[in-house]
């Protein structure tokens, strides 16, 4: 992550008066540092004695029709729907909203939360062996994922045409890219539709899931509590939409780091199986899980391919790896 000092915000910036008079109300005349946390325009806000910090994104007021632009202006009302569910006491947590200001490009001030992400203990289990830690992590991951999905069930049934053009909107990224031909696009539609035609998603109960499931984007404290951000992209969908992202990046981040995708196999069925020990019938959750779990999984290989500061031949390598999840999957149903 990103982690550049830029120096204090100034008194005539309108974030200040913001600041001073929705969070540091308690402090005289502070004294706020700026960090620059993302090349997307978050920043942290530290405030030099009592050391509160908070997150702060932006947008650029000229690209206000842009899609991305709309999903980050609507992760304020995200936050506070889901801490409305009980995701506003630990151990099972979302960050805490703070403020928004349109007129100035602040979409979002929220609380800055210190730990450790689920990327932290993933590198300390590739590199360092620590797998029992990350199992530890994935466990408690999977505790908070369950209770999002269990209590945020509408009753009604998942729409496939959403995760179809998602599914096709990355698809047509990575052949502008020039990551996939024409051919290999046509071949990965046509596995989609086999897919998304079976009885694997029939009566699936759609459920509100985090929509964005990555690594980086699950903060565990000191304590052992879990806080979700990032809630940008929160949507109604498949609950095995957050589950199988989870699993595409534990492949990922061994197949990047160490060029073995094989070691997080163990790591995916523990933390599947963690899921779905949840439920009263664990077994047949885990199989209901795990039969849509290859379709998700080679969506997520193929979202991560799409990222530009991965190597080309590495990028082509995740959408092959996609290609054989999406055929291998479609076997075991």
């Amino acid at each position: 992550m990103m982690n550049e000092y830029l120096g204090t915000l100034p008194y005539h910036d309108p974030l200040y008066e913001i600041l001073l008079s929705r969070v540091f109300t308690d402090v005289r005349d502070p004294l706020i540092h700026v960090n620059r946390m993302s090349h997307r325009r978050v920043y942290r806000y530290t405030e030099e004695r009592t050391r509160t910090a908070i997150i702060g994104k932006f947008f650029e007021l000229h690209d206000a029709g842009n899609d991305r632009i709309r999903r980050l202006k609507g992760e304020y009302d995200n936050l506070e729907k889901l801490r409305s569910y009980g995701f506003d006491t630990f151990p099972n947590y979302v960050v805490r909203p703070i403020t928004r200001d349109e007129r100035i490009g602040l979409a979002l001030t929220e609380e800055f939360v210190h730990g450790r992400d689920l990327d932290h203990y993933l590198k300390k289990a590739v590199y360092g062996g620590e797998w029992e830690g990350l199992k530890e992590k994935l466990s408690k991951l999977s505790a908070f994922l369950f209770a999002l999905h269990e209590r945020t069930k509408t009753g009604a049934a998942m729409e496939l045409f959403p995760v179809g053009a998602y599914f096709l909107k990355i698809l047509n990224r990575l052949f502008e890219q020039k990551v996939i031909s024409d051919h290999d696009r046509g071949a990965y539609l046509k596995l989609m539709d086999r897919w998304l035609e079976t009885e694997l998603f029939d009566g699936v109960e759609k459920v509100i899931v985090h929509g964005d499931a990555t690594p980086t984007n699950f903060i565990f404290s000191r304590r052992g509590d879990v806080v979700a951000i990032d809630l940008e992209r929160m949507r109604q969908s498949d609950p095995v939409f957050d589950l199988g992202m989870i699993c595409g990046e534990l492949k990922h981040a061994f197949m990047w780091r160490v060029r073995d995708p094989y070691p997080a196999e163990r790591f995916i069925r523990h933390f599947l199986k963690s899921y779905a020990g949840w439920l009263r019938d664990a077994k047949r959750t885990f199989r209901e899980i795990a039969l849509r779990n290859p379709f998700y999984m080679a969506m997520t290989e193929l979202r991560i391919a799409r990222n530009e500061y991965l190597a080309w031949n590495y990028r082509n390598r995740l959408a092959h790896e996609a290609m054989e999840c999406l055929r291998w999957g479609l076997k075991l149903k």
